[in-house]
């Protein structure tokens, strides 16, 4: 999974009625009045489809860089399936020249449009060095577990946080953008076996947390907190010793 160049490839819409695998995400709702627009560009040099997502509101009309560019392989032989945001932007130009910032809503809707289109057992890779994510980097570095961090608990929200791996930039890439990798769970047995090592990793970093950065823990332990909450719920215990994985 390497990076692509938004503006060095042939580029056609998505049509919403379409067989392509990102057609659902055309003119899909991302925001009160803004919608997903949708455009491939073709195969990199190992196969995988670029894509590249803009957003159009009703009031403001479409954005004239897109809000994420990334690859995707989702009928690979060579492993499992996978979506990657190789680049995303948290501030975008508009036709007129105004500039917009993209709250975190529309970016928590659109992982989880992307995400919907892993299958079992795949994974959507999400980079962490864009501005908007600086906080995800900052807590990564620090130890927290990735489900803790703002991505990754935008990821496990989704669905695709049952595993994480911290991909860091590309081996021997000295251009390509750190990224998190997460996981959608095989099927129900693997869910409550990484549920239980998720909850496991979250409560022990709890125990720990005060020790880290102010600006750190403010980041990250009411996520941790409340996924905390909805695994126990979830695992059916409430308090007390965690199930066997």
């Amino acid at each position: 999974m390497s990076g692509t160049d938004a503006t060095s490839t042939n580029w056609r819409p998505i049509a919403a009625t379409s067989d392509h695998a990102l057609a659902p995400l055309v003119r899909r709702e991302v925001g009160q009045g803004v919608q997903l627009i949708a455009e491939a560009g073709g195969q990199n040099r190992v196969g995988a489809e670029r894509f590249r997502l803009f957003i159009e509101s009703t009031g403001l009309g479409r954005t004239s860089l897109p809000i994420a560019v990334g690859l995707m392989d989702l009928e690979s032989v060579a492993g499992p399936p996978w979506i990657e945001v190789t680049n995303y932007r948290s501030q975008l130009p508009l036709g007129d020249g105004r500039e917009v910032e993209v709250p975190e809503g529309i970016m928590l809707q659109l992982i989880a449009a992307l995400a919907e289109q892993v299958p079992p057992g795949g994974s959507l890779v999400f980079e962490y060095d864009s501005p908007a994510l600086l906080n995800t980097a900052a807590a990564l570095a620090a130890g927290v577990p990735p489900v803790a961090t703002p991505l990754g608990g935008m990821l496990y929200a989704a669905g695709c946080g049952v595993a994480f791996r911290d991909r860091g930039a590309a081996a021997g890439s000295r251009t390509s953008a750190r990224r998190l990798q997460g996981f959608r769970a095989i099927d129900d047995v693997h869910l409550h076996r990484r549920g239980v090592e998720t909850l496991d990793a979250l409560e022990g970093y709890m125990a720990q947390a005060r020790d880290l950065d102010w600006q750190v823990q403010s980041d990250t332990r009411p996520i941790a907190e409340a996924t905390i909450t909805a695994l126990r719920e979830k695992l059916a215990v409430p308090e007390g010793p965690l199930p066997p994985a």
